[in-house]
């Protein structure tokens, strides 16, 4: 009896155990599958926030318990229990900066647990890219005009998750001024930093840039671009303003500037001219350029003066007579009239049509200057004052108009100026005018009589006999009225 009682109860134990057993092995959990991270930034590295989802394995596990087991830099940290925050999936964020791997577990209606079959990775990056000013080439303080362009090449890199991929760029902010430039091999580079609108000054120079995940650096710099609107002034001077023709004028150029100062390596430097005969007001044809560090420039041209006082040198002969000096006047000069000091043998040179004519002082006396008017040489003696008129082409036609104002210090002070008066006969059919160019006398007076009546006391007398008479008349007319009252 006993021993049936027995058999029964192990048989019993056994069955119970075998029904235990497939229940077990019924409610045994399924290793998630499909295990990945979304939401990251590339395959390898993120900014620290993502999220690790799976797909469930189906086998009878309780929906949404699950167990996080999490590794860093391949040290086991914890297992999460119960960790998930949707069905399948989980959340992470964290700012430290580690290579994060993560295995899922399932866990069943009994509590049992299977991991993954896989495991997932993922590296946070939360350290920003460096600026690097190194080589970038830039001389800090470097002066611009505000309407130039700035160029800069700046080094950047990262050393994590790197910069490029068409995901980083390089933001320069320049007193406001934003432009960004994307990262080309480790190099932000740019011939285009607009500058436009930017007062005087130092203007300081900030560039932002990110790495892939988007970490920003940022490099708030002792670097600066000093803009420079004001424009530098030119000054061009010539010494001496007026020369005689084949004379050597030396022109200067100088310059100020208000505001980062004259770059002296541009400025033009001094030029010497060496005029020709023309006469006349010139331009000078070389500019003064002055140029300021920040690129302003500006120009300058001056003038200076050939004069007539421009004597030709050497000896030239003409109607007997040896010519040490010959001073040029222009065409407009002639017409207007000019006004020459001459030494005897000195000539001055004019133009009638296209020939080129003279008029020369001979002789001179205290009272008396004798010319010479050629091509074809015509000769006359003038007196203080006197004026005289040359044909000088043989046309019928007056063309030199000249007169002698005074004497003075040795020299003759002549003025010639160009006519065109037609010569009229007298009724004796002789040409007045060719006379007195002939024999140098006005008139029927010779040289001592014309000079005698010049003299200031002759015409004194004269001025008191005149008086004298009239006093006379006046008194006997007085006498005969007496003698008639008296009557």
């Amino acid at each position: 009896m006993k021993k049936k009682v027995f058999n029964l109860l192990f048989c019993s134990l056994i069955i119970s155990i075998f029904i235990l057993s497939i229940y077990l092995i019924l409610a045994a959990a399924a290793a998630p599958i499909d295990l990945i991270i979304n939401n990251n930034v590339t395959v390898l590295y993120d900014e620290g926030n993502f999220f690790v989802n799976w797909t469930s394995g189906g086998g009878g596990e309780a929906e949404g318990n699950y167990t996080v087991h999490l590794w860093k830099d391949n040290q086991y940290v914890n297992a999460t229990a119960n960790a998930n925050n949707s069905v399948t999936g989980y959340t992470f964020g964290t700012s430290v900066e580690a290579n994060y791997t993560f295995t899922i577990a399932a866990v069943n209606s009994t509590n049992n647990d299977t991991n993954s079959t896989m495991n997932v990775s993922m590296y946070v990056d939360s350290t920003a890219p460096p600026v690097n000013w190194t080589s970038s080439g830039y001389n800090n303080v470097t002066y611009k005009k505000n309407t130039s362009k700035l160029t800069l090449n700046i080094s950047v890199g990262d050393a994590l998750s790197g910069v490029g991929s068409g995901n980083s760029y390089c933001v320069f902010n320049i007193n406001g001024t934003n432009e960004t430039v994307l990262v080309s091999s480790g190099w932000c580079n740019t011939t285009q930093l607009n500058l436009t609108g930017l007062g005087d000054g130092n203007q300081t120079i900030d560039i932002w840039v990110n790495d892939t995940v988007n970490n920003v650096g940022v490099n708030i710099s002792s670097y600066v671009v000093w803009t420079d609107t004001t424009v530098p002034t030119a000054t061009f001077t010539c010494s001496p303003t007026s020369v005689n023709s084949g004379a050597t004028v030396t022109c200067t150029c100088t310059g100020t500037d208000t505001g980062v100062g004259v770059n002296s390596s541009l400025t033009t430097a001094a030029a010497t001219i060496t005029t020709n005969s023309t006469l006349g007001t010139f331009t000078t044809t070389d500019n003064c350029t002055i140029t300021d560090y920040a690129g302003n420039t500006h120009n300058d041209t001056t003038t200076y003066t050939v004069t007539s006082d421009a004597v030709s040198g050497g000896s030239f002969s003409s109607g007997g007579t040896k010519w040490t000096g010959t001073y040029v006047i222009t065409d407009n000069q002639f017409k207007e009239g000019y006004t020459k000091s001459l030494e005897v043998k000195k000539r001055v040179k004019f133009k009638v049509g296209s020939a080129d004519h003279y008029l020369g002082l001979k002789e001179l006396t205290e009272t008396t200057a004798k010319i010479e008017v050629s091509s074809v040489p015509q000769e006359a003696t003038l007196f203080i004052g006197e004026s005289i008129k040359f044909d000088i082409d043989g046309d019928g036609y007056y063309d030199v108009w000249v007169t002698l104002n005074s004497i003075l210090d040795k020299k003759a002070d002549i003025t010639l100026k160009f006519i065109n008066e037609l010569i009229i006969e007298d009724l004796g059919g002789e040409e007045q005018i060719e006379e007195d160019q002939k024999t140098g006398e006005a008139e029927s007076f010779t040289e001592e009589e014309g000079s005698f009546l010049k003299q200031w006391w002759f015409w004194l007398v004269v001025i008191l006999v005149v008086l004298g008479i009239w006093y006379y008349f006046k008194r006997k007319n007085n006498i005969y009225k007496i003698f008639s009252s008296v009557k």
